[in-house]
Formats: structure tokens, C-alpha cells, sequence
């Protein structure tokens, strides 16, 4: 059954199925679903091995398919009207940057995790989340992908039971696992694990924490009306291609080089292992720029302990100050936000109903995302949108959503 029963969910499945109709002829059978998520604090922590906090949210990505005779699969993108076709048993990288990557990735790193897949299909995928800006509509497109290729039975029946109430998390947490192992090896991407950990694991109405070396979690309550989380697209967009977030990742790599030989960990030493204090002590001696991205990632799990406590209290106010102080940080150490995401957060400071906003994601162009009180989004989104254009000249498309359920499949009656 669908995790989610918002109207604009219902909306995509029914256009992805008339696609699918005007395609292949005929109804799907099978459906698969994922959020995209938005970051709320920790940010560049997850492949440093530290703690991030995150949110599902509902815009995301459908899949609707059906199983075919024979080892091929033909997927149709109804979103570029593109149709990738390929063989399951010979599954060969596309172009970089396609998004026939991650879905031709998603059979690669599954058919590794769980055994070669069980039959051929055709699919249409469609999506609703904002590209380029932010939200991992990547992300969404994997776990939508893998939850169609399992409820369709594709994926061996001895495979891990994900879809299992009675496995808990430890399943998900594998697929989470498999599919960032898809981006890093066939994609080509560096990421951690924050966007298929997000789009898996959502709840509505909740946040959720992860420490990306241990892989503790935990579902945290935003309150009682929960906050709208309001993301502003900047309407600026960047690709992970154009090698900044990879120079990030080297930059804090180098710092962990100069104390690999004093603090020696088994598996290998990451960023996070460091304390706040061996950087203080060391600070002269270090590489100018990657002691402050050093910082940043230092302080920024600090925060998200803070902001674990803080919502387990209930104060989704002293929550917000620390998003703030995260963007401060990214701006000002880790250097990965931009004039247009300092606009927009400058915008929505003076803003009604504002509690707290940073930027999202990688950094550098497309959204910030804001803790807004539920009742004034609205008035929010037009205050920010005014404003914004106002200092640039640009008009931001603004997005107010929920934190919603995470990702599903299920089969159609």
C-alpha cells in the first residue's frame, strides 16, 4: 500500500500511469514511490563520518511498471521523454550525467546486494522534485527505482526482506547502503549516505538523525502542528560534475592525513573522529583551507547534537537558531554557499514566521530550506519572494511542503 495519501502524490502516480498507458500500452502493475528530503543541520558531515539531520519531504519520484518476458527492461523518462533500453545480465554505464545512470545503477548495485534480478520489465519514472536545486532528486529516483524492482518480486526472494515490518531498520539500512554504493561506484558520485538514508527512512512530521559512521538513527518529532518547511529555489543551479563538492571532500581528506599517524583507528581515520580541541591545538601547523573546512564540519556536529536535544524537548525554536548558525558556518568556513543563498537567507530572516533556514544540500546554487510556522508559509513565501527579487533581480520558486512518510511500493489492485 502507498506510504502517502497527498493529493499532489496522486496526482504524479496518475500522470505516471497515463504515461505509462501512452507508452507500453495497457496498466502497470507495480508502483514505487520515494520522497526527496531536504537537509535541516549537518552539512558536508556525512562522508566525514559525522551526524546529519534531515527531513522526507513530499515532492519526490514515482515508478510505475510491469514485469516483460525476456532479460531486457525498457524505462521511459516522462519527465525528458527519453527511453533507455538495456539488458539485465549485460547492464553498461551510459553517458555521465544521464539519469540512466542511477536507474541502470539501481539494477547494478541491487542485482550485486541481493542476486541477479528475475525477469525483464518496461517503467516510466516521473518525478516532482525541483533538479539541480538541492532537494536529492537523485535520491528519490534510486529508492523509487529499487522499491518498484522488489514489490514487482524482480529482486530474488532469499534477498533481505526490506519491506518487512518485523525486520526493523536494519534491511533498510542496507538498501540504504546498496544504493550509495550504486552513485559512488557506477554513478560516479562521491556522496555519503544522508540522501538514500532520507528518502528511505522518513516519517511524517519528523526529522530524522543519523550518524553516518556508527549508522545510530533516530525519528525526532518537529512538533505539534509540526513547522512547514518551506524551501526557496534560488532559481541558480550547479552540477556535482563541475567538481566543487569533490574539492570539499579532498580539502577535508588532507586535515585527516595529518593525524592519521597519532590517532590511528581501525578501518581508517575520518574528519569527525578528530575533537574540536586536537584542531585547536594543531590549528598553526594545518593547511589554511582545511582547517576551516575542518571547523565547519567540527562544529556543525555539534550542532546537530544540540539540535537532537533540542527537538526532543519540544524547542523547535532553539532548533531553528541552530540552522541559522549552520548556514553561518557554510558560508563563512566551508565556503560552499553564494551570493543568491545568502539573499534568500537574508530574505526570509525578516520574514513572518520564520524560526530558522540554511542552505541545502551540496552548496553553492539552488535552495535554502526554512523551518516556517505553519500558519504564516504562505505569507512567508510571498514576503521572501518579494524581497529576493527585489536584491536580484531574480524571481525564486518557493515550495511549501511537509515532512512526509518514506519510500514504499506496492503492488496495484
Amino acid at each position: 500500500m502507498p506510504a502517502s495519501n497527498s493529493p499532489a502524490r496522486d496526482s504524479l502516480l496518475d500522470r505516471a500511469r497515463s504515461a505509462f498507458s501512452d507508452r507500453y500500452g495497457g496498466a502497470p502493475s507495480t508502483v514505487g514511490r520515494a520522497p526527496g528530503r531536504v537537509e535541516l543541520l549537518g552539512n558536508h558531515t556525512d562522508y566525514n563520518g559525522g551526524l546529519v539531520m534531515a527531513a522526507a519531504i513530499d515532492r519526490g519520484t514515482v515508478v510505475v511498471g510491469r514485469r516483460r518476458e525476456g532479460r531486457d527492461a525498457s524505462v521511459f523518462a516522462a519527465n525528458y521523454g527519453e527511453t533507455d533500453e538495456f539488458s539485465i545480465d549485460a547492464i553498461d554505464r551510459p553517458e555521465a550525467g544521464t539519469w540512466a545512470r542511477y536507474t541502470r545503477g539501481v539494477c547494478w548495485a541491487v542485482s550485486g546486494w541481493a542476486g541477479p534480478l528475475r525477469s525483464g520489465f518496461e517503467a516510466v519514472v516521473l518525478g516532482d522534485v525541483p533538479l539541480g536545486a538541492g532537494l536529492s532528486s537523485s535520491a528519490s529516483l534510486q529508492a523509487s527505482f529499487a522499491w518498484f524492482l522488489i514489490a514487482m518480486g524482480a529482486v530474488p526472494d532469499e534477498s533481505p526482506r526490506v519491506y518487512s515490518g518485523e525486520s526493523g531498520d536494519a534491511p533498510l539500512m542496507e538498501l540504504a547502503q546498496t544504493l550509495r554504493h550504486s552513485e559512488n561506484e557506477f554513478v560516479g558520485v562521491g556522496s555519503g549516505l544522508l540522501d538514500q538514508f532520507s528518502s528511505l527512512f522518513g516519517r511524517a512530521d519528523h526529522a530524522l538523525a543519523l550518524d553516518c559512521w556508527r549508522l545510530a538513527h533516530e525519528r525526532l518529532p518537529l512538533g505539534d502542528p509540526a513547522p512547514a518547511i518551506v524551501v526557496c529555489d534560488s532559481k541558480t543551479s550547479r552540477r556535482l560534475a563541475d567538481g566543487m563538492y569533490d574539492r570539499r571532500r579532498a580539502e577535508c581528506e588532507r586535515i585527516v592525513s595529518a593525524y592519521c599517524d597519532r590517532i590511528p583507528v581501525e578501518g581508517g581515520l575520518l574528519l569527525s573522529m578528530i575533537s574540536r580541541e586536537w584542531l585547536e591545538v594543531e590549528w598553526k601547523r594545518l593547511d589554511p583551507v582545511g582547517r576551516k573546512r575542518a571547523r565547519h564540519v567540527l562544529s556543525e556536529n555539534d550542532r546537530v547534537r544540540r539540535g537532537i536535544e533540542a527537538l526532543r524537548s519540544g524547542d523547535v525554536a532553539a532548533f531553528g537558531r541552530l540552522m541559522s548558525a549552520s548556514h553561518a558556518s557554510s558560508r563563512d568556513d566551508f565556503e560552499n554557499s553564494s551570493e543568491a543563498l545568502d539573499r534568500l537567507i537574508e530574505a526570509a530572516e525578516s520574514a513572518p514566521g520564520f524560526i530558522g533556514g540554511k542552505l541545502s544540500g551540496a552548496g553553492w546554487a539552488g535552495c535554502t530550506v526554512n523551518l516556517v510556522e505553519a500558519d504564516r508559509a504562505d505569507d512567508f513565501a510571498e514576503a521572501v519572494r518579494a524581497r529576493y527579487a527585489q536584491d536580484t533581480g531574480i524571481t525564486a520558486e518557493i515550495h511549501i511542503c511537509r515532512a512526509e512518510a518514506g519510500a514504499s511500493g506496492w503492488t496495484m489492485q
